[in-house]
């Protein structure tokens, strides 16, 4: 039994590789190495050469869903041969043709701005992006379907930015279809960031920086957010370009060193004097520091105002 089924599928290997058993091959009708499609089904057409215009009109499959293939290998080929009377036989195993169906395509960024539109219409105000998870995701239209999308529904967690979005094309043809599509939307804040890597005690100039956008929830409290909180200011530690600022990195630089000889001003509506000090601490612009006038070795109150000169208090003297 087992030897009578093993010649039977010898028998029928047989038939479909060699010309001499049953119809005779037509020496110009040849198989196509691929196809393209653009509508719902695969004709004799695609799939052979040298036919007539009656049978390559002949639909004989349903085609791969849009931007999809199909592999038909010789035994599909040989039956749908055989079915139809096309004088065509496979001449190995190997014999197949890749059916690819041409496609419209709708892109990840697309669809983001879609659902961005409707979480907007949802009532989610400010600054804010859309996260489906990840750039790779297509939707595949016929070509003869408009290349539109509509969110046709919307459930949003406010809590947690999460939402759940269906997304449909084709709406009214018959290739309509809809997508469910989970993602989170995130708020953005748009916070100053170095262009240039700096070093502790660099003074930061104005075009060291930029404005970039970040997701809020990935930033500090502390974080700066208006450039000319650095602008002027004395770095405390190397910082690399592109991360947002913490204001603790950042120091009023130093104009007066203690230690430092001193421009002492003093100006009123009807003089003005200077005279040599010797600073006795550090201070920064504004800061109020104590000096000792070299003229009367007092230790008096000032102001910084530049770098080695102070303003005198008069009310602050000691």
């Amino acid at each position: 039994m087992m030897t009578r089924n093993i010649l039977a599928a010898l028998m029928m290997v047989l038939s479909l590789l060699l010309p001499g058993y049953g119809q005779a091959q037509d020496a110009d009708i040849f198989l196509r190495p691929q196809a393209r499609v653009e509508g719902a089904y695969v004709t004799l057409g695609d799939i052979f050469s040298g036919l007539t215009p009656e049978q390559e009109k002949t639909a004989v499959a349903h085609a791969p869903q849009p931007g999809q293939q199909a592999v038909l290998d010789y035994r599909w080929l040989a039956g749908i041969a055989q079915r139809y009377k096309v004088s065509w036989r496979p001449r190995t195993t190997a014999d197949q043709i890749i059916v690819t169906r041409d496609s419209q395509t709708i892109g990840i960024d697309e669809i983001s701005n879609s659902i961005h539109a409707a979480l907007e219409d949802y009532g989610i105000s400010g600054h804010f992006s859309v996260d489906l998870g990840g750039d790779s995701f297509r939707i595949h239209l016929p070509v003869d379907v408009p290349a539109q999308l509509e969110v046709t529904g919307l459930n949003v967690n406010r809590r947690t930015g999460r939402f759940v979005a269906d997304v449909t094309t084709g709406r009214g043809t018959s290739a309509q279809r809809t997508y469910r599509m989970n993602g989170r939307y995130f708020h953005i804040e748009e916070v100053p960031v170095l262009v240039d890597a700096v070093r502790r005690g660099d003074i930061i100039r104005a075009d060291q920086v930029e404005m970039r956008e970040f997701r809020a929830d990935r930033l500090q409290a502390s974080v700066v957010r208006d450039p000319s909180d650095v602008i002027g200011k004395e770095v405390r530690r190397s910082i690399g370009p592109g991360d947002p600022l913490l204001n603790r990195d950042f120091t009023a630089p130093i104009l007066v060193k203690r230690g430092a000889i001193v421009t002492i001003r003093l100006e009123t509506p009807n003089m003005s004097l200077t005279a040599r000090g010797k600073s006795l601490e550090n201070g920064s612009l504004g800061d109020v520091i104590r000096v000792v006038n070299l003229q009367s070795n007092k230790t008096i109150q000032v102001e910084v105002t530049a770098e080695n000169d102070v303003r005198a208090i008069p009310a602050m003297s000691q």
